[in-house]
């Protein structure tokens, strides 16, 4: 089990150059491919629709500035990988290939932005996003939604440019559920690298225990050994106590599944991945 490919999503924005450090970093240990991902908007999209009202001439105007705006935002995100491949030693390729180093291409689409990343990340073994916000631009948070709970890939966010290092020390979310067992296995190449692996299991009071033996013993075949650590919440939420506690122990990333129990999007980003997602300053690797 290993990385081979990694989908780094660009939209010619200033959080490109996080992306992909952080991809670059991810890829690392594995001398593996990141792909950047440009979405061109389609032309038919970019014209609104206001039925007989809009002239032909208006129209084309319309999609021509969208045009202009896509071939800027595009030569940015060149910019962009050009300098992240050179930061990271890497080599700019004409399609994904594995080498002696991380190697990285560049591929345009056309079309809905969320719906090409959806597409484009069922056949990668990671997907790189900068952190998001409350009140984030709407494609972003779209497609980072549709990935993770559609293609089953994990997904990596950063709120900034992940060190080379950031998985030498990595916590685990745990508390039983299916969703954090996927996010343990899907993490396994990254566990294996780490130079310690710590669980964390955050629970409401002294009376409730969460049984971390058949997690240890997993991790234990796959030659990991693992501590852990359980605590209290107390007047915390769970998703500020994980956070916090991930922190102080000294990890630099975060494991963990997504923790809603209903299949409706708003449902699941109103938990704890929502607020997980929208608060942490270290990476995040999570798995529906």
């Amino acid at each position: 089990m290993t990385i081979a490919k990694i989908l780094a999503p660009l939209t010619g924005g200033a959080r490109d150059a996080a992306v992909l450090l952080t991809a670059f970093s991810a890829a690392r240990p594995f001398n593996a491919h990141v792909e950047g991902l440009f979405v061109r908007p389609d032309p038919s999209e970019a014209v609104p629709f206001y039925g007989e009202s809009v002239s032909p001439t208006v129209m084309q105007e319309v999609a021509d500035a969208s045009k202009k705006a896509s071939d800027e935002a595009l030569g940015l995100c060149r910019a962009s990988l050009a300098a992240a491949i050179e930061a990271a030693g890497a080599e700019l390729l004409d399609a994904p290939a594995l080498k002696d180093r991380p190697t990285a291409s560049l591929r345009e689409v056309s079309g809905n932005f969320a719906d090409r990343v959806t597409v484009a990340a069922r056949l990668c073994d990671l997907v790189v996003f900068g952190t998001l916000r409350e009140n984030e631009r709407p494609g972003l948070t779209e497609a980072f939604e549709a990935t993770l709970l559609e293609t089953g890939r994990p997904v990596l966010l950063s709120p900034q440019a992940a060190s080379v290092t950031f998985c030498r020390k990595i916590a685990v979310a745990w508390n039983e559920s299916v969703a954090s067992a996927h996010a343990v296995t899907a993490a396994l190449p990254y566990l294996k690298c780490a130079e310690s692996v710590e669980i964390l299991s955050i629970i409401r009071s002294k009376d409730e225990t969460i049984d971390n033996v058949e997690l240890k013993s997993y991790l234990q075949l796959h030659g990991i050994a693992a501590s852990e650590r359980a605590i209290d919440a107390g007047t915390r939420s769970i998703g500020d106590a994980l956070l916090e506690e991930a922190a102080n122990g000294g990890a630099g990333l975060l494991v963990a599944g997504g923790y809603g129990h209903s299949r409706l999007r708003e449902m699941f980003f109103a938990g704890v991945t929502r607020h997980v997602v929208g608060h942490a300053e270290i990476p995040l690797f999570l798995v529906h």
